[in-house]
């Protein structure tokens, strides 16, 4: 009786924790969204992709949940205090987030491509808290299917301490407006999967942290002229056991520092495959990740919408790419 009585107790214990670690890394209300890009360049069109209005009909009905909206707010605010924002930024993003609200998705605004901050981060910290106290003071009204990113891949000087310092300083201040909101927190050094051991979050219950992937590095961005120096294209993903092991074991990572850190939740916020990596092995890998990620309850968000470097969707032919279509989104009612 005795032995039946412990066993009991060992396979309740055992179901509780599984059941737990499952619930807690499944609780965000988000699972698949995509990176609809254009407000990130200097302005709207700048590098040849705007956030079009149908678009947004387009996400919704392929599957996705959310949209991630990435914002060069510190291009359209003053460098002098009160560092003001402009209003037409504003109103434009006004316009983005409505349309998405339209079409029932979660949208997830963030600073991107704040490159001084990177370069000279004690210069723009004033700068950058200011930019997020009339962010939050613009949006504190919304409905919660806004969620606040700080800031896009902190990197270079803005070391893994000294971003500490300033999530947690934006945090208290995003809250003074907005009590209940999720903050979603970027990982150091470009958002690193590996890096996510150096972040130190606040006690917060709406937390949400996010890291971008993009490995193996050398499949994802070969050919891109922003890598330096160019990797050679013509190497291909082909699926193998030692490839997916490689995924398997640095998503897991992420997933056991999450466990240790209060079940915080997880967000990929970036993963992707440039053009110039055949397309067979670019469906395969993005499938691969995209369910990789899935099963440990890890949400993500795909890189990107329509640009002609990852987009899943061609803007200037107007058609899905529905090779990663279908790798993102299997049962896509998309043909």
């Amino acid at each position: 009786m005795k032995r039946i009585l412990l066993f009991s107790l060992i396979c309740l214990f055992i179901f509780s924790f599984s059941f737990k670690d499952v619930y807690s890394q499944a609780k965000l209300p988000i699972r698949r969204g995509v990176n609809l890009t254009g407000l990130e360049a200097p302005f709207e069109g700048s590098w040849g992709v705007y956030v079009k209005d149908e678009y947004f009909d387009l996400v919704k009905k392929a599957g996705f949940d959310h949209v991630r909206i990435p914002i060069r707010w510190n291009g359209h605010a003053g460098y002098e205090p009160p560092y003001t924002i402009r209003d037409y930024i504003f109103n434009r993003v006004d316009q983005v987030i409505d349309l998405a609200f339209k079409n029932k998705l979660y949208v997830i605004i963030n600073i991107h491509n704040y490159d001084e901050i990177m370069q000279n981060p004690e210069k723009h910290k004033d700068r950058f808290l200011a930019l997020w106290d009339q962010i939050a003071e613009h949006y504190k009204n919304y409905p919660d299917t806004l969620w606040f990113e700080l800031l896009n891949e902190p990197n270079t000087n803005l070391t893994p301490q000294i971003w500490n310092e300033y999530l947690a300083e934006a945090i208290k201040i995003i809250r003074k407006t907005n009590p209940g909101r999720k903050i979603v927190v970027d990982t150091a050094n470009w958002a690193n999967y590996s890096t996510i051991s150096f972040l130190k979050l606040p006690e917060d219950q709406n937390l949400v942290v996010s890291f971008h992937y993009y490995n193996p590095f050398n499949f994802t961005h070969q050919g891109a002229d922003w890598v330096q120096p160019q990797l050679p294209v013509g190497v291909k993903w082909t699926g193998s056991d030692q490839e997916k092991k490689l995924i398997e074991r640095e998503l897991d990572f992420t997933v056991e520092w999450a466990k240790r850190n209060g079940n915080v939740p997880l967000w990929m916020g970036e993963f992707g495959a440039y053009y110039r990596a055949d397309m067979e092995s670019r469906a395969r890998w993005t499938d691969f990740v995209a369910r990789s990620a899935e099963k440990r309850g890890i949400a993500w968000a795909y890189w990107d919408f329509a640009s002609a470097g990852f987009g899943v969707y061609d803007g200037l032919n107007k058609m899905w790419r529905i090779e990663l279509l279908k790798a993102l989104i299997p049962d896509t009612k998309i043909k």
